[in-house]
């Protein structure tokens, strides 16, 4: 009613109407369902008049976050009304966060990622959260997403050690030395980061024993909180078992990388301008052969592999989608592999006349380029052939360290009460890799036209949220 009477004074006559008629329906209603009707009118008046004082104070803004005021207190009810009131005083408008960013209008990324193009195909609203505002997900860093990290960071470090001492033991304890890194003393509750400021988006958020009772945004309730160490236990014997099922899968000791977490990007051509794609390859392999090098791009996955027990249409669809991201890397480093041979051919030609330096931004690292020429016994450059010639992409590899147990492909042989299926490579073979690449890359320019389309409207509303129940847009949509 004290809104209602603001509105007035403001001469806001259909807001005002519109809280006056919605105050007369609670009126009627909570005779029968008095704490319901309060509790759901309240969150009701919250967007109805974030709607009307949003698109009365600045027509273009945003409707995402409504104008924060005081409420009444309901006496039957106080903790809904005050979760109520701490939700919408968490609530975040697209366009603070973009001024914040230093933008005055929804921008255009020109950097984009395979991850990131993906996740735009699975969800817009989703992408726009967290690759055009930055948003995180809430908590930023879980249990799996440690684990990922640091099993990647495992299984990149153990091929630093000279093959014999490739041992699972020396596997698992390179996972334990970085894990310990990054935990502190958590036995006497002192974390790595209780000298900092506290970060929730730090590992020391994990395993924490939270209350019920505790305010989710309290983050200082959150960093006194003691830790769970039986829950830690029984994720680093989980993480270990995965590291024990990549060993029984590929013994790195008869392997040897050709690069290992190594970043690739390439520039794609637009209509206007161009834009570029980034990310990083876990792993390629090489191959020699009598005709050339033969590469093969490797992908660590902590997940488990797709289980294929549906119609044979949806487990094509589900694998394809599994690779499309490993396309994209592919596309990626033979599009460095040709930008390599026009720098050459134009560094032979040009630069010792005009004393101009080759810029290999996009293309090849000269490490990259010694490893090829020294592994397929080439003094230099010069000697060597076109790469195009040289290299070949063969295949790309999905490395699951688990499946789901009732898999037989995969767990033919387990025992019912093991812990986590077995490991299990998908391959994908590049037999005709330059059709392969070409479809590719008139996939990730449509896609990029399609959010430039998006971008041009400058209205978030635009960006639609998907019905997929564990896509993050839901929650970031909430706040």
């Amino acid at each position: 009613l004290k809104r209602s009477c603001h509105c007035i004074q403001s001469k806001q006559w259909t807001a005002s109407a519109s809280l006056l008629l919605l105050w007369c329906t609670v009126a009627a209603v909570s005779i029968f369902y008095p704490t319901a009707a309060f509790i759901n009118t309240e969150m009701m008046m919250l967007r109805v008049v974030s709607r009307r004082s949003s698109y009365t104070h600045h027509l273009s803004r945003s409707t995402y976050a409504p104008t924060i005021f005081s409420t009444r207190q309901s006496s039957s009810s106080p903790s809904h009304s005050e979760a109520a009131s701490a939700q919408v005083a968490t609530l975040l408008d697209p366009y603070e966060i973009l001024r914040d960013l230093k933008f005055d209008k929804i921008p255009l990324p020109n950097k984009l990622s395979p991850t990131s193009l993906e996740s735009f195909t699975k969800c817009h609203q989703a992408f726009f959260f967290q690759y055009i505002l930055k948003l995180k997900p809430d908590p930023p860093m879980t249990p799996e997403l440690a684990r990922g990290i640091i099993c990647h960071k495992a299984l990149e470090d153990v091929f630093e050690l000279a093959p014999p001492q490739r041992t699972l033991v020396n596997l698992q304890n390179l996972f334990r030395k970085e894990w310990s890194s990054l935990r502190g003393d958590r036995e006497s509750n002192n974390s790595v980061t209780q000298t900092k400021e506290y970060n929730a988006e730090s590992y020391d958020s994990l395993f924490r024993i939270v209350n019920d009772h505790d305010d989710d945004d309290d983050v200082l309730s959150n960093e006194s909180s003691p830790f769970d160490i039986n829950a830690e236990i029984d994720w680093g014997q989980s993480s270990l078992q995965l590291l024990k099922n990549y060993y029984e899968l590929e013994d790195p000791r008869n392997v040897t990388p050709l690069m290992r977490e190594m970043w690739v990007n390439a520039k794609f051509p637009t209509e206007d301008d161009s834009f570029i794609v980034r990310g990083k390859i876990d792993r390629i392999d090489l191959i020699s052969s009598n005709s050339g090098a033969i590469l093969s791009i490797i992908d660590y996955k902590t997940g488990k592999k797709p289980h294929f027990k549906y119609a044979t249409a949806t487990n094509e669809r589900i694998g394809n989608e599994q690779f499309w991201k490993m396309k994209v890397y592919a596309l990626i480093l033979w599009k460095m592999i040709l930008q390599t041979e026009t720098l050459e051919q134009r560094q032979r030609q040009e630069s010792e006349e005009v004393g101009k330096t080759v810029d290999y931004r996009y293309g090849l690292s000269w490490e990259l380029r010694q490893k090829l020429l020294q592994s397929l016994g080439y003094e230099n450059e010069q000697q060597a052939p076109k790469w195009t010639e040289l290299l070949t992409l063969e295949s790309l590899r999905l490395m699951y360290l688990t499946s789901h147990l009732d898999d037989m492909a995969a767990n033919y042989d387990t025992p019912p009460d093991a812990p986590v299926g077995e490991a299990k490579c998908l391959d994908f073979s590049l037999n005709e890799f330059m059709s392969v690449l070409d479809q590719t890359e008139n996939e990730v320019i449509s896609i990029q036209k399609q959010i430039k389309e998006l971008v041009d409207m400058q209205d978030p509303k635009a960006w639609h949220h998907c019905n997929w129940k564990y896509c993050n847009c839901h929650e970031m949509r909430d706040r």
